[in-house]
C-alpha cells in the first residue's frame, strides 16, 4: 500500500473528520452518488426490459421473418404458396434458423348474436394456424388452445374482442368471409382468450385452424368419390369432385386419363390402388388451376370394406406464408439475404421490424432516453464528489500545510486527494449498485410499480438484469468520475505550507 493511498484511508477513518462541517457535505455527495448511479442502472434495466418484453410479444405473434406471396398479398390477406419445391429441408440446415411454420392470413367480420334481434359485430384477420405455438401458450389467458393438427371448428380472438362482442368461452360465433368475389359464412366456437397489452395485435388478430381457411379459400382438390360392390367382384366407383373454376380429370390405375364419372373395376382379392385427379382450366388447353390429388382405395375383397387415404387433398401443400424463427436474431439480416436469394424476388420476405416498424421506432427512442440520462447522472456525480472534495481540502488546510513542510510533492498530495475521492466513489457506486438490484428484485418479485397497459403496452415495469450493460456502465462512470477528482485536487497544490500551518479552520 502507497503513502498516498494511507493517508487517504487514515482521513476517512479519522474520528474528528466525521464531526466536522465536511462530514455532511460528503455524506450528501456519496448519497447523490448512490441516488444517481441507482438511476442509471434502473433506467438501463427498465429500457432493456422494454425492448425485451416488447420485442418477444411481436416475435412470438409475427416470428422473425414472414414470407409472403408478392402476387396479390396485402397486410390483412395472404395469397397462396405451393409448399412443394422450395427444398426448404436445406434452408433448415443453416445453423440461425429454427423452424419455418406455415400460416394463412383472411380478413372477416364476426358475429355473436345475443338473441334474435340483438347482435353485435366486429373486424378481425383471421391467422391460421397448424400447431399450438408458444405465442398463445403465453398470452392465452381464459379457455383452453385447440388441437389444431387435426381440423378444428374452434378459434381464439383477443380480450379486446371479446368484450366488443361481450360473449363468454364457448360462445358460437358467425364468421362473414370474401372469397373469390363472393361471400361466405362459417360457424366457429370460441375456444380461447388471450392478451397481449398490444393493441396492434389484439384489435386485429384471431387464431383459427389453417386447415379452415385452405378449405375456405378452395385452395386445392380434393377427389370424393362414391363406391360400392355391383357383385361379388365387380367394384363401382362414382367419383364426384366438381371444380369450382374448371373441369376435372382423372389419372386411371390403368394408364387411362378421362373426365367420366362412373368406372368399374374387378375386384378378386385385397387390393390398393390409386386415382390421380387434376383440376384444369379446360379440356383444350389442360392448364392445372391448382395441385393434383392422389385418392389411395383400399379394398380388403373377403369383407367387402373398402377405405380412401386422401383426408385433406391437395390442400395440405398450400399455405399463405412462412414464418421463420431464429436462434439469434442479431444475426438476422444475414439469415434475410440467405432465404431472399433462395425464394426469388417473386416472394415479399421481411423482417419483423419492418413489419412493426412503428412500435420498433417508438422502442429505439427509448434508448436514445437511456443515454441523455446516463449522461445527466455521470455529470451529477462528477459534480457532487468535486464539491465534497473542495470542501474536504479546504477542511484540510493545515493538514496540507504540515504535510509540504515535511516534503512532500505536489503530485503526491493530489494523489492522497484524488485517492479520497476514489474510496468516497467506491463507496457511492457499491450503495447505488445495492440500491438498484433491490428495487429489481422487489419489482420482479411483487410488481410494485404499475403501468396503464393502454398507454405501455405492459400492466407492470418490467426491469430486466443485463448484466453485462451494467458492468460496462460501472466502469465507464467510475474511471470517468475518479478521472475528474484530478481538477479539484490541483487546488491542494496551490496552497502555501506556512499560510496554510497558521489557518485556523
Amino acid at each position: 500500500m502507497n503513502v498516498e493511498f494511507f493517508i487517504a484511508k487514515r482521513m476517512l477513518k479519522n474520528k474528528k473528520h466525521s464531526k466536522n462541517f465536511s462530514s455532511a457535505i460528503v455524506l450528501i455527495s456519496i448519497l447523490g452518488i448512490v441516488l444517481g448511479v441507482s438511476v442509471m442502472i434502473l433506467t438501463i434495466s427498465v429500457a432493456e426490459g422494454f425492448q425485451k418484453e416488447i420485442k418477444n410479444k411481436l416475435m412470438g405473434f409475427g416470428s422473425h421473418i414472414q414470407i409472403e406471396n408478392l402476387q396479390l398479398s396485402n397486410s390483412n390477406e395472404t395469397s397462396p404458396i405451393i409448399r412443394l419445391g422450395h427444398n426448404i429441408d436445406s434452408l433448415e440446415k443453416d445453423d440461425n434458423i429454427i423452424a419455418f411454420s406455415p400460416y394463412i392470413l383472411k380478413s372477416s367480420i364476426i358475429q355473436h348474436n345475443r338473441n334474435d334481434q340483438d347482435y353485435e359485430i366486429t373486424g378481425v384477420v383471421f391467422k391460421g394456424v397448424n400447431q399450438s405455438s408458444h405465442f398463445l401458450q403465453k398470452y392465452l389467458t381464459e379457455g383452453v388452445i385447440p388441437n389444431y393438427s387435426t381440423e378444428s371448428d374452434s378459434i381464439i380472438l383477443s380480450r379486446n374482442m371479446v368484450k366488443k362482442l361481450q360473449i363468454n368461452i364457448g360462445a358460437k360465433i358467425s364468421a362473414f368471409f370474401i372469397t373469390n368475389g363472393k361471400p361466405k359464412q362459417r360457424n366457429y366456437i370460441l375456444a380461447g382468450i388471450y392478451e397481449t397489452g398490444l393493441d396492434k395485435i389484439d384489435d386485429q388478430y384471431g387464431f383459427i385452424d389453417i386447415k379452415q381457411l385452405i378449405k375456405l379459400n378452395k385452395w386445392g382438390f380434393k377427389i370424393k368419390a362414391l363406391s360400392n360392390f355391383t357383385n361379388d367382384s365387380i367394384l363401382k366407383l362414382d367419383l364426384i369432385s366438381k371444380s369450382n373454376n374448371g373441369e376435372v380429370l382423372y389419372a386411371l390405375p390403368n394408364g387411362e386419363v378421362s373426365d367420366k364419372k362412373e368406372h368399374y373395376f374387378n375386384i378378386k382379392k385385397d387390393s390398393s390402388f390409386f386415382i390421380i385427379g387434376y383440376e384444369i382450366d379446360n379440356k383444350v388447353d389442360k392448364n392445372l388451376i391448382s395441385l393434383p390429388d392422389t385418392l389411395l382405395i383400399n379394398i380388403n375383397h373377403l369383407d367387402k370394406e373398402i377405405s380412401f387415404d386422401n383426408i385433406e387433398g391437395s390442400g395440405q401443400f398450400y399455405t399463405g406464408g412462412y414464418e421463420v424463427s431464429l436462434k439469434n436474431y442479431q444475426n438476422a439480416s444475414v439469415t434475410l439475404e440467405t432465404i431472399k436469394n433462395h425464394f426469388g424476388p417473386e416472394y415479399y420476405i421481411t423482417s419483423i421490424e419492418e413489419r412493426f416498424i412503428d412500435l420498433f421506432s417508438w422502442l429505439n427512442l427509448i434508448y436514445q432516453n437511456v443515454y441523455i440520462i446516463i449522461l445527466l447522472m455521470v455529470g451529477v456525480a462528477i459534480i457532487n464528489m468535486s464539491t465534497a472534495l473542495l470542501v474536504l481540502i479546504v477542511e484540510k488546510t493545515k493538514m496540507i500545510g504540515i504535510l509540504k513542510s515535511m516534503g512532500i510533492s505536489n503530485k503526491s498530495l493530489r494523489k492522497v486527494f484524488v485517492y479520497h475521492g476514489g474510496i468516497l466513489l467506491f463507496i457511492g457506486f457499491a450503495g447505488g449498485n445495492i440500491l438498484a438490484f433491490s428495487i429489481m428484485l422487489l419489482q420482479n418479485k411483487y410488481q410494485l410499480l404499475s403501468l396503464p397497459k393502454e398507454n405501455y403496452y405492459l400492466d407492470s415495469v418490467p426491469m430486466h438484469f443485463p448484466m453485462t450493460d451494467i458492468i460496462i456502465l460501472n466502469s465507464i462512470a467510475f474511471i470517468v468520475c475518479f478521472i475528474a477528482m484530478i481538477l479539484p485536487s490541483l487546488l491542494s497544490a496551490r496552497i502555501s505550507p506556512i499560510k496554510a500551518i497558521n489557518t485556523e479552520i
